[in-house]
């Protein structure tokens, strides 16, 4: 892995929200997430494909597929 993780607020920068949404998307399962124990890290080009995913009107079902069974992104 050569990617850096990013937290939640620097996702957040990124999407220009607020933590709070990055967190509640989170819990949902509705964004790419890494958990590491008690901590959520996200991929910055999981987060990309997600963007793009949603531009594109691509189903959630079907955005599901870059995600483990716990909702987390895989590597």
């Amino acid at each position: 892995m050569t990617e850096r993780l990013l937290t939640a607020d620097q996702v957040a920068q990124l999407l220009q929200v607020k933590r709070s949404w990055v967190y509640a998307e989170t819990r949902a399962g509705r964004i790419p997430h890494v958990r590491l124990g008690r901590y959520v890290r996200y991929r910055l080009d999981a987060i990309e494909v997600w963007v793009h995913e949603i531009e594109d009107g691509v189903p959630p079902a079907a955005a599901g597929r870059h995600r483990g069974e716990n909702g987390s992104a895989r590597a």
